[in-house]
């Protein structure tokens, strides 16, 4: 009995304990943070009016249930989310916000498969274009991808669709979801004067 070292005891004691809180508080941490959704928004002209004055002025024209609504410009914003979280959600609700004068006039949903439901809430036709479209997910689990096509219309003095945001009620962060390409894009390499890059 005399030949035990009660210090090294006290010691492996302690230190074990406070490694196993440490662990399950980095655990609990990383359990509790805001669940991370991919999201990725490509915008495609479909019809854009020339900014030179001196060309033809042309506009398209859009038939929905039986009206022909006429607009100088139309733009697809193809919209992609992905639960990159740990946590699967029952239901997701998000919102899709376009700049101060744009506007959507129709919006297509899709949904992986007939399991998922991909339901837009706020009513959008050509004739009652809206610029804040709600939307609700269910199920969102964990790697469940959701997309929508929206068709939006921006006034004549721009070129190009401003900046479209999601939000949402619950406790997430939205980040961005890069293509090879543009990782690679912005990616160099610099040995001495030579630089290698991808265009």
């Amino acid at each position: 009995m005399n030949n035990i070292n009660w210090l090294q005891v006290v010691a492996a004691l302690i230190g074990g304990g406070a490694a196993g809180a440490i662990i399950t508080a980095i655990i609990t941490t990383y359990r509790a943070r805001r669940q991370p959704i991919g999201r990725r928004i490509d915008i495609v002209p479909v019809f854009r009016q020339s900014n030179d004055s001196r060309s033809l002025r042309a506009k398209i024209a859009i038939a929905h249930e039986n009206k022909i609504n006429t607009f100088e410009n139309l733009f697809l914003a193809e919209v992609q989310i992905v639960n990159r979280g740990n946590s699967d959600l029952q239901e997701f609700l998000f919102g899709v916000t376009l700049g101060k004068e744009d506007r959507c006039i129709f919006v297509e949903t899709l949904a992986p498969d007939r399991h998922h439901n991909n339901i837009q809430t706020t009513v959008v036709t050509p004739q009652n274009p809206q610029r804040e479209i709600d939307f609700k997910l269910s199920p969102f689990n964990r790697g469940d991808s959701y997309s929508l096509k929206m068709y939006v219309v921006i006034p004549e003095a721009q070129m190009e669709p401003q900046e479209i945001k999601l939000g949402s009620p619950s406790p997430v962060k939205f980040i961005d979801m890069p293509t090879i390409r543009e990782l690679l894009s912005n990616a160099v390499l610099s040995i001495g004067p030579i630089r290698i890059g991808i265009e």
